[in-house]
């Protein structure tokens, strides 16, 4: 006799799914190593010849130690939508001064470049993303990458070039960060920007905090990737005013930029992993081609 009791459902699902790559080692400094965690989109029936866009993210950690494992179920939702994400570990400020991270950023994405065929990666749609200290870290190897500046000898058979930058809560002007007061909670001796370029006084540092600004690098002559940009208006950690400041030279200078003000939004959090932000992520992300 058939079971009287079982239900039948007819669901409509995107067979697409993703693999987890784990600690995938991209450079190596003296026992120092770096590593990336990847997400790949998948399907039961997925062809070799299939690409999708890639997204390199560095999150956010005041250029100290990151905590990379924390929010990758976050950043699956990327490769949910066909995009692969990989998350990157870069030599924290207390190991070496900046420019490593950038030279680190720079290495990793020409590293996945020379592996795209494993990786399923389409190099002429490749982008690089960041919250907080990861978003400053991603500006400033996008504007820097497309001027030959602070450039790393890893993979230098590599070439690769940014598509675009997604940047969220980014300390945009060095500078403004010393001289904007600590946060609620924090510890007196707690100054990132310090650590970052490895001096004792930033204030005494005006060229070297130049150096590390991402406004250096905006110009009418300079070649600079699409921009996307997102703040919390009441982030108490980064001033709104660093990516206001920031999207105003960028359009100042005929860029392509966009900026999204977060209303009630802090600094970094889960308003930033939403369906509406990732929406406009991957709009800004598969919309552009070279």
């Amino acid at each position: 006799m058939a079971n009287q009791e079982y239900q039948k459902l007819k669901i409509e699902c995107d067979d697409l799914e993703w693999l987890y790559v784990p600690d995938e080692v991209y450079a190596d400094y003296d026992g120092c190593k770096r590593c990336l965690q990847l997400f790949i989109p998948y399907r039961q029936k997925l062809a070799a010849e299939e690409t999708f866009p890639l997204v390199l993210f560095i999150p956010g950690s005041a250029w100290y130690r990151q905590e990379v494992y924390n929010s990758l179920p976050a950043y699956s939702r990327l490769a949910e939508r066909g995009i692969v994400t990989a998350i990157l570990q870069f030599r924290e400020s207390t190991i070496a001064p900046f420019p490593a991270q950038v030279e680190d950023a720079k290495a990793a994405l020409r590293f996945l470049a020379a592996r795209a065929e494993d990786y399923h990666i389409d190099t002429e749609r490749i982008f690089i993303a960041g919250n907080s200290s990861g978003g400053h870290i991603a500006l400033m190897t996008a504007f820097t990458e497309a001027q030959g500046i602070f450039d790393t000898p890893l993979y230098q058979e590599t070439p690769c070039r940014i598509k675009g930058v997604i940047a969220q809560s980014t300390p945009s002007n060095i500078m403004k960060c010393a001289k904007e007061p600590l946060p609620p909670g924090f510890p007196e001796n707690f100054r990132p920007t310090r650590d970052l370029l490895g001096v004792k006084e930033v204030l005494e540092s005006p060229e070297l905090a130049e150096a590390a600004s991402c406004g250096k690098y905006i110009s009418q002559a300079a070649e600079l990737p699409p921009v996307l940009l997102f703040h919390g208006i009441d982030d108490v950690q980064v001033s709104v005013e660093h990516s206001r400041e920031l999207f105003a030279l960028l359009k100042g200078a005929g860029k392509d930029a966009a900026y999204y003000e977060i209303e009630g939004g802090g600094h970094g959090g889960a308003v930033f992993g939403t369906d509406r932000i990732l929406d406009i992520m991957e709009t800004f992300i598969k919309e552009r081609r070279l």
